[in-house]
Parts: structure tokens; C-alpha cells; sequence
């Protein structure tokens, strides 16, 4: 039985939305109360919230609040910190269960460049968009390869986005915080998920 006072946790309700013309930020639109219990720390037995199906996990967090809308579109933001939703279930008939994915988003900008009809009818490279947007980075594998005359080493990364936010294989897309920040191709795509898109994306340098 969940008593009111229990539901002691004050958090955002965040949507995605484009606050700009190609711009796309989390925006707070309320608030609510929770309860709140985030699993153990960063070690063997902990448990982790597979917010992706590509990369490793993250954090998880348990959540009960109030029946109201919710969807997995949206996400909640709880002492600072970005709660992933990947789960959401009816505990009774007034309260909801909720599983999250404790992430650190980061401002990510995505360009295209394709071949256009320039004069005299030449295919000329241009900057066909430039999408400015709020992803996740998880690790997937790193690759070190030594090579005749150097070493050169392939970072790669998922990157997970809300649903929005369409790219495509070849596509650059600068992660502009972080430790992962650097500039990436986009070499795999998934997005059969209903509520997220992943991108396996990679940059090489020599080392």
C-alpha cells in the first residue's frame, strides 16, 4: 500500500521539444511527486537499466508516482539528474510504476552532406541539414589497430536519441561536451524501437 507521504520526491516532466527552428531541447513542462529508489552503485552486483539494446547499461532507478499521462517520449529530471524512461506499468489504480535510466545527456549537433545540382548541371557537395539535439553516449567497443608505419585507434560509441531526431549512415555528428567529445561518422543505424533511435557512431586518429 503506497501512502501519500511516501511519495516524497520532487521532479520535472520533461518533452522534447524543437525550441528553434532545427533545434531540439528537453523542456520542462511540470511537476510531480515520487517515490524514488535508485539501485545500488557502479559494481559487479549492481543493477542496470538496458535503456539500450546496443550499448551497455546505466543506473537504474524505480519509480512510483501518481497515475497521470505518461509516455516513454517523454523523460523526468530528479535532483539534477536525467531520468531515461524505459517502462511504465499500472502498480494500482492510482499509482504508476515507472523504470528509468539514470544518463547524462549531451548537446550533440548533427550535418549532412550531399551531392546537389550545382551549375552546368555538376553534382556539388552541400550541407543538406544541421539538427542541433540533447543524446545519450553509452560504450559499445574500442578498437586499437597497428598498422605498418602507425597505430591508429577507432573510438565508437551508441549514441541514443528521442525518437525525433532521424539520421543517417555517413552523417557527422559532433558531441559537444563530455569525455566523449569529438566529432563521429554515423556508420550503423537502429530504429525499430517506437520510442528511441540508436547510432553506432565511430572516429578514428592515430594514436
Amino acid at each position: 500500500m503506497i501512502d501519500a507521504g511516501d511519495l516524497s520526491e520532487r521532479l520535472e516532466l520533461l518533452e522534447l521539444k524543437e525550441t528553434q527552428a532545427h533545434t531540439w531541447e528537453w523542456v520542462s513542462t511540470g511537476r510531480l511527486w515520487a517515490q524514488v529508489e535508485v539501485d545500488g552503485g557502479n559494481n559487479l552486483f549492481s543493477s542496470k537499466n538496458l535503456f539500450s539494446s546496443v550499448g551497455i547499461g546505466a543506473r537504474n532507478a524505480k519509480l512510483v508516482l501518481r497515475t497521470r499521462p505518461l509516455n516513454l517520449h517523454q523523460a523526468l529530471r530528479w535532483k539534477g539528474q536525467h531520468l531515461f524512461l524505459t517502462g511504465i506499468t499500472k502498480l494500482d489504480r492510482m499509482h504508476l510504476s515507472v523504470q528509468a535510466a539514470l544518463v547524462e545527456p549531451v548537446a550533440c549537433l548533427a550535418t549532412r552532406t550531399e551531392d546537389t545540382v550545382g551549375e552546368a548541371g555538376r553534382p556539388t557537395p552541400a550541407e543538406t541539414m544541421r539538427l542541433t539535439f540533447p543524446g545519450v553516449l553509452t560504450e559499445k567497443y574500442a578498437r586499437y589497430e597497428r598498422e605498418e608505419t602507425h597505430a591508429e585507434g577507432e573510438t565508437s560509441y551508441v549514441l541514443v536519441t528521442p525518437k525525433a531526431i532521424a539520421l543517417k549512415a555517413g552523417d557527422l555528428v559532433t558531441v559537444q561536451e563530455g569525455p566523449g567529445k569529438d566529432v563521429y561518422h554515423v556508420t550503423v543505424c537502429h530504429v525499430l524501437d517506437p520510442y528511441k533511435n540508436e547510432y553506432e557512431i565511430a572516429c578514428r586518429g592515430d594514436v
